[in-house]
């Protein structure tokens, strides 16, 4: 299983940490999706995961994609 940390802004509440790892589960490949408040980050598992696919996504729900991290 791969490991990929995302670097995401606008996400400011337990609601928008919510919203933003359930529609990341959705895409293929994604096994886990966890959020973080307060880096402003994001950690997704699985395989194949599509950067493009979790930007249109994290955009099309209102957050702002900053790219990958490390």
């Amino acid at each position: 299983m791969n490991e990929v940390k995302v670097k995401v802004s606008g996400m400011n509440c337990n609601h928008c940490k919510i919203n933003v790892e359930n529609n990341l589960r959705k895409i293929a490949g994604i096994e886990v999706a966890v959020a973080d408040l307060m880096h402003g980050e994001v950690t997704l598992k699985g395989e194949d995961i599509s950067l493009d696919k979790v930007k249109s996504t994290i955009e099309s729900i209102g957050y702002s994609f900053e790219g990958q991290l490390g």
